[in-house]
Order: structure tokens, then sequence, then C-alpha cells
């Protein structure tokens, strides 16, 4: 360590070298950054894509009340309309924007699925409406955007619809940002191609920022300098803004916070140019003879943040296109203190490193804040522009500072050298320091080990569940898709066939429904919070709707039996609707072709009981001991695949009501399983639930 500190005190490069080896690294820095994000799109291959505005047609009708509806904007002629021969941009506006596409003028390949890109990511709601069938009819509707539950979108970042060529399309659009739109149609397997290509982008994009704020900040925290904690605070800023924009928010946060997804949004509008005015200030006029700007700066970095009112008022709309002229005024002012600074001082490196960026930021600025704001046309998305720019500045203003800090530090290195011995004790510590450090890091990378081994055994555990619900959503869908394909291959007017084929349509669906039902309620009863909803229901009308799995079966025949049973019954109806469907899907698909009996009667202790049986193989004993355990599909596994959570919900919900699921088998002789349902007031259900009963179930 002591001889680095002579080296470092007696540098061998000659300061006319050094100049021009620095501007060479600078420029191999740029470029390496500029590589990595612009890349993908420069070197891979062309991808067919057709771009709304330009490629395809594409007719725009502004609703400023934001009351129509989709047919009756369906119904509006041509006239209505306006031709858009470029991509939406009409600024900040609360406007509702509808978009007619003329989708028969796309050239798609034949065979391959179409989807609908839309850009950008920080659109409050977009709704693209197709026709569910052919020809006139009902409108089907795709939701997207910042203000969506991932649940209900594409689980993709970028706003993503399936789209249906050959076919009408309206698409609404509504956002308090800036009203923009860049739209493209693509082959599924161009789209691929398309989002790897930007996600490598913005990934490389986060990345530096994430990278220059650790160092910075790293240094600010070291230095505690106000110029390096402006950086930090910028390159903060910027990458948590950029990630909200980017719609990583709602993609990784939990649904809870991915709402607040918009609202980060908005607040960042205000805050990242106040950042920007802030660090053009500590680098260039605080503490400096440049008075009059300083204050000009420092009122423009208190007008966004005092404009961040508007946010709860209501008034987002009229401020933001101040805050998005803001930064370009700042480093307009910026631009002209470095110019002059350089014309004053003479010529030096970190003046040019400061007076070039916020230039080029100037310059490339006004036209992005003017797209913003809808005052100018942008064939590009403006996100992109302003991202670029914005990091390049960055990154050459951070190389000034560095450069800069690298000055000042050879200067005092001078004033150091009596401080050179003492250099010797402080390696004999540093080494201890380490050898520390080492033991640290083993002892974690042990409990690195750990944790990533349960991580694995967990995420083995999700790819099976996955892999199940993969195949049994394949089962009914492949049923209704070749009822439906040969309907329309082979027509006829036979109603017998019809309505056999209808009433295997409608099975597949109700397969379908009981899936989606089991895998919600199967989340819904781990929490903690859940509470019964109890209410008076027919009990023949709910058995009679958990019949229509055997109704709808050719192999089976149905017995209903309702003997002695009330006619109302107090429960939760949508769980014991569910938990009956589940009994009763369970004996038709495990049944062989035979009768399955339903029967409903009231015990001596006043309870509701319903048992559903069959004239199956029966289970085995073994069997019997862990049927109801989740995600078990007893022994008959090989044959038909399921879930294993039918039965798991159903005696969940049983219990939930303070009642049992029951099951009688014998093999050759059949199953008969029982739902006890005690007799609960309807007031019962605004307490807690029992979690002893859940805790014990499965």
């Amino acid at each position: 360590m002591h001889k680095n500190s002579q080296l470092l005190t007696n540098p061998r490069i000659s300061p006319l070298l050094a100049i021009p080896v620095f501007f060479v690294w600078v420029i191999a820095l740029v470029s390496l950054v500029g590589f990595f994000i612009l890349g993908p799109s420069l070197l891979s291959q062309p991808r067919q894509s057709w771009r709304l505005g330009t490629d395809v047609p594409m007719q725009v009708l502004v609703d400023l009340g934001g009351q129509l509806t989709v047919e009756e904007v369906a119904a509006l002629p041509d006239t209505a309309f306006t031709v858009q021969r470029r991509p939406l941009n009409k600024g900040y506006t609360r406007d509702v924007y509808w978009v007619r596409l003329d989708s028969e003028a796309i050239p798609y390949p034949q065979g391959q699925r179409l989807w609908l890109e839309v850009m950008p990511t920080y659109l409050d709601r977009v709704t693209l409406y197709q026709p569910a069938t052919p020809g006139p009819g009902p409108w089907l509707a795709h939701h997207s955007g910042d203000s969506v539950a991932m649940a209900q979108r594409v689980h993709v970042r970028q706003l993503v619809f399936p789209f249906v060529a050959g076919q009408r399309a309206l698409l609404r659009l509504q956002t308090t940002s800036s009203m923009q739109m860049y739209a493209a149609i693509w082959p599924a397997t161009g789209l691929m191609a398309q989002l790897s290509g930007v996600e490598w982008a913005s990934g490389a994009h986060q990345g530096v920022l994430l990278l220059l704020a650790l160092l910075i900040g790293g240094a600010a925290l070291a230095l505690r300098t106000r110029r390096l904690v402006a950086m930090a605070v910028l390159a903060v800023v910027g990458l948590v803004h950029g990630i909200n924009v980017g719609g990583y928010g709602l993609l990784w946060l939990p649904e809870s916070w991915g709402r607040w997804s918009d609202l980060w949004v908005c607040f960042g509008v205000f805050i990242l140019p106040a950042a920007f005015v802030w660090q053009g200030r500590e680098l260039l006029t605080r503490g400096t003879s440049w008075r009059r700007i300083d204050r000009a700066l420092l009122v423009l970095m208190w007008i966004p943040l005092l404009a961040m009112a508007s946010i709860p008022l209501g008034h987002f709309t009229e401020w933001a296109g101040l805050a998005v002229f803001i930064p370009w005024a700042g480093t307009t002012l910026c631009a002209v203190v470095a110019w002059c600074s350089l014309w004053r001082h003479g010529w030096s490196v970190v003046g040019v490193l400061m007076a070039v960026p916020y230039t080029l930021h100037s310059l490339l600025g006004l036209h992005v804040a003017a797209a913003y704001t809808g005052l100018a046309p942008a064939s590009v998305e403006i996100e992109f522009l302003w991202q670029v720019e914005a990091l390049l500045l960055f990154i050459l203003t951070a190389v000034a500072l560095g450069v800069d800090l690298v000055r000042r530090f050879q200067d005092s290195m001078t004033r150091q050298a009596q401080l050179v011995a003492s250099l010797a004790q402080s390696e004999h510590d540093l080494d201890d320091r380490v050898r520390q450090r080492t033991a640290e890091l083993l002892h974690t990378q042990n409990a690195l080990q750990a944790a990533l081994h349960s991580e694995r055994a967990m995420r083995q555990d999700q790819r099976q569940f996955f892999n199940m619900v993969s195949h049994e959503f394949r089962t009914p869908l492949t049923v209704i898709d070749s009822a439906a394909t040969e309907q329309l291959s082979f027509p006829t007017d036979d109603a017998q066939g019809q309505m056999a084929r209808a009433a295997q349509i409608r099975r597949a669906c109700r397969r379908l429904t009981t899936l989606v039902e089991n895998c919600l309620v199967s989340e819904r009863l781990e929490g903690t919070g859940f509470q019964l909803q109890l209410a008076p229901v027919q009990t023949a009308e709910v058995l009679q709707d958990a019949a229509q799995l055997v109704h709808w079966s050719p192999r089976h025949r149905l017995a209903l039996h309702l003997g002695d049973a009330p006619k109302q019954w107090t429960c939760d109806p949508t769980l014991v609707r569910i938990a009956l469907s589940n009994l009763v899907d369970n004996a038709v698909k495990y049944a062989p072709a035979g009768e399955i009996s339903i029967t409903a009667s009231l015990t001596q202790q006043g309870s509701l009981q319903v048992s559903v049986a069959d004239a199956g193989a029966g289970l085995a004993p073994e069997a019997l001991q862990r049927i109801f355990e989740q995600f078990e599909r007893g022994n008959r596994s090989d044959e038909t695949r399921g879930f294993g959570l039918g039965l798991w919900v159903a005696r969940r919900v049983a219990r939930l009501h303070d009642g049992d699921i029951t099951v009688d088998s014998l093999p050759g002789q059949g199953t008969r399983f029982t739902l006890h349902l005690p007799r609960l007031s309807p007031t019962a259900g605004d307490a807690p639930p029992q979690r002893a009963g859940v805790a014990n179930a499965g």
C-alpha cells in the first residue's frame, strides 16, 4: 500500500498526452453505453410490423365528455372521424380519444396470431374493442394501462392486446398524462423479438443508471459534497421514475402497491425536473458570481415541487405541461453559464464536459417538451428520446465531476506527503478488516446457499402446480374448439346434434369456470381477513345448479332426491355452490357410465346434509386418508389429470361453515361424499371465521 501511495503522488503520464487519452476514453464510454442500449435494434434483422397511422390507416375521434359507448362510436359515420397519418400526439388533455382501425388493410400472414402493441406504457387506460363473433354482434373488450391491475391484462409491462385481423377494431384512450400513442401490429414471432430487444435496451438503460446511482451515491456518502448529493438524488429519481413510467411497478410490485403506480408517475413528473434543475445549480451557479441565474434556477426548482399540490386537487393535467418545459429552461440557463465560464476562465476539460451536454440537452429538450405538450409531432416515442438524452447528460456531467474530483485529489496529494508513513499501519488494519470481512462473507454465503435451496424447492412446487394448470385448462378448451370447429365445418339443421354440441361446450365452459373458481377460492381462503357472506338461498336452486354437470355428461344420468330438505338455507351462496359443483364434478369425472345420485335431507341435529354418490370403482382405504389434501388426486392420477384442489376447497368451505365433508367408499361399491352444513344466522358472517376449523382442514 505504501508503494501504491508513492505511485499516486508521482504520476508519470505527460499532461499533453493525458488530455487526448481522456477524451478518447469518454467517447469510448458513451459509445459503449449507446451500443448496449441501441445495439439490439440496430443489429437485429428487420421484423415486419404494421404501424398505426403510417402503415395502417386509423381514424381519430375526440370524446369530450368521455361518455360515448363502443356501440355509439361504431355507429358514427366516417365524417365524424379525423384521418390520422402519423402517431397520435395531443399533449396533456382530459379528453378521451377513440381510434378506429381499418384492419382489412393489413397483409397479415395466414396462420399466425397477431398482437397489437401500444406505447407509451404510462397511459392510464387503453381498451381494444373487437367483435366477439364475425359480423354484427357484441364487442369483446381487452383492457390494459397504467391504472389497470396486472391480473386483468397481458402479463408484460408493455400494453399488448390479442388482435384479430380482418375485423373491425376500436381503441379507447384515456390518461391524465400526455396523450400519445405509438402503436404497431405484430405477428407473434415478431412481437417476441421486439419485446426482447426493447427489454434489452430498457435493462441496459436502467442498469447503467443504477450503476451510476450506486457509484455516485457511495461517493456522496464518502465525500459529503452537495454536488455529489444532487447528482445521486437525480440518479435515484430518474431510476425510480423510469421504472414507473416503463410499467415495471405494475409488473414487479404486489397488486395492492401496483395500484399506486399511476400516482407515482404523476409525482415523478414534478420531482424529476426539480432534481434536474437542482443538479445544474449545484454544479454551475451555487456560490459563484452568477447570482441572478442562481436565483432563477432556485425558482425553477421550487415551481414543480409546489405544483405537486395539483395532484390531490385534480389539476395535474393543467400543470404537467409546465413541468415538462422546466428542465429545458434550467438546462438552457446552465448551458449559458457553462459557455460564459469557458470564455472568462479559459478552456478546460471540466468546462467543455459541462457545456457540451447541457447544450445538447437544451437543443433536443425543446423538441421533447414541445412533443410532450402536443405542440410538435414525433415519429419516435418521446419517452425514449428523453431517456437517451437525459442519460447522456448525466454520464457526461458525472465524468466532468469525476475529472474535477480527480484534479482536486491530485492537488491534495501534494499536501499529504507527510501522511504516507502512517499508511503502513493502516495497511495492517485493513488486512485485519479484510480477513474479518472474508469470514463474514463466508458465513453470508452459506446462509445464501441455504436460502437458494429453499427457493429452488418452492419454485419446483410452483412449476408442478402450473404444469397441472396448463394441462387441465387445455382439455376443456380443446373440447370447446373441437365442437365449434365441427359446427363450422359441418353445419346442419339437426337440432338434436346442435343441442348435443351445445351441451358439450357448456360442460367444458362450466369445467373452466370450476377450475378458475377453485384457484381463486384457494387463494381467498388463505387470507387472514376472509369472512363468510351469509344469506338465505333456495336449496333446490343450489342443488339443481350443481346437478347441471350431470345433465351435460352423456355418460351419466341424474337421480335428485330433495326429501325433507328445507326450502331455504342460510349459507355463503357462492362458496357452497363451488363446493357442491366440485363434489358433482368429481363424481362425473371419475365415475363410469351410470347413475349419479344427489340427496338432500335435514338431520335430527337440524343440519343440512347433501350427499353425492356414484356407482364407480370406489377408493382404496389408503386413498381415503389423503383424498382431501391439497394437490392430491387420489389413485386415478394416471387416468385423469386435475388440480387436486376440488375436494380440498370443498372441505375448507364446509369447515368455514362449522361443518365438514365425509366420504364413504369401498372398492367396487362406489363412493359417497356428504356435505354437512349446520344452521347459521345471517349475522354470523360479520364475525371473523373460526380459524381453528380452517387450520385443521385438508
